[in-house]
């Protein structure tokens, strides 16, 4: 009999959850690829998952999850110091997660989902959390400030009514973890990845740098809260590219879907989409 482990992928709305799952399974079913877990059978309906890796393969936009389609996917899989075991991953919709901010419960689901997690993987889009944490706003409002024409100002119209919307993202997900750490017990691993990683592989800088210098209080609140939890951060591009842009898209469907894919760890970069998920049952 194998051992059922669950991992927990979460994440704000456009975080890159979904797209993840598409490629692993694009990876685990293909079964050519040096990767740390294999798949070892296959059984059950597999609609979805086809479905969301047909998206992948042909370089759409892979359909966000929303409240009304989660799936709960159980890959049955094997690996070495890992033996067979069910994996179950839950592709939670992101607005789930907004509500714990805005209603700050959860639903019961949610929360047995939490208690029964081995590990979680909290996803991160850098196009859309960056551009809410940068000092850029902050700029642009001491430019309309200074009267200074060279900088862009800020918009004009200042919304006077305060909303959870209006929190920097990094706010959002330490929240989203302070959720999880007060409902579940024992430590908490967690595998921070930073998806559509080829936005920012420019930098030449790796993952953990990354979010340090980009979001310094979820890095802050990972580092003071070691004894609860641990933490490793992955920089992941799934897409191979940004698939919004024609000829990007174009260079991206003549690979061969498998070399699309790429993890960043440290200094350490390969095709291993699977590596997060081993570092969450405990690889090292």
């Amino acid at each position: 009999m194998s051992n059922t482990k669950n991992l927990l992928f979460i994440g704000l709305p456009g975080s890159g959850k979904t797209s993840f799952l598409a490629a692993l399974w694009y990876v685990l079913d293909d079964q050519t690829s040096t990767t740390a877990l294999k798949l070892a059978r296959l059984s059950g309906d597999r609609t979805y998952l086809n479905q969301i890796t047909k998206e992948w393969r042909d370089g759409s936009q892979v359909p966000r999850t929303n409240l009304q389609n989660e799936q709960v996917v159980v890959l049955h899989l094997n690996g070495v110091g890992f033996g067979e075991f069910d994996l179950s991953i839950p592709d939670l919709a992101g607005e789930a997660f907004k509500q714990q901010l805005t209603d700050r419960r959860m639903s019961r689901h949610h929360d047995r989902l939490v208690q029964d997690a081995t590990g979680v993987m909290l996803f991160l889009h850098p196009d859309v959390v960056v551009k809410s944490t940068q000092l850029t706003t902050v700029r642009q409002l001491e430019a309309t400030l200074s009267g200074n024409p060279t900088i862009e100002a800020a918009p004009a119209a200042v919304p006077n009514t305060w909303s959870s919307d209006m929190l920097p993202d990094q706010v959002k997900l330490v929240e989203t973890l302070q959720f999880l750490l007060e409902r579940k017990q024992g430590k908490l691993r967690v595998a921070v990845v930073v998806s559509a990683w080829d936005l920012v592989d420019n930098m030449g800088i790796p993952p953990n740098d990354y979010i340090a210098g980009q979001l310094p209080l979820l890095q802050q609140f990972l580092v003071a809260n070691d004894d609860l939890l641990d933490h490793a951060v992955f920089g992941v591009s799934a897409l191979g590219g940004d698939i919004t842009d024609k000829a990007e898209r174009r260079r991206i469907l003549n690979l061969d879907a498998l070399k699309r894919i790429m993890v960043h760890q440290g200094q350490e970069t390969n095709n291993d989409i699977t590596r997060p998920l081993a570092w969450l049952l405990g690889s090292r």
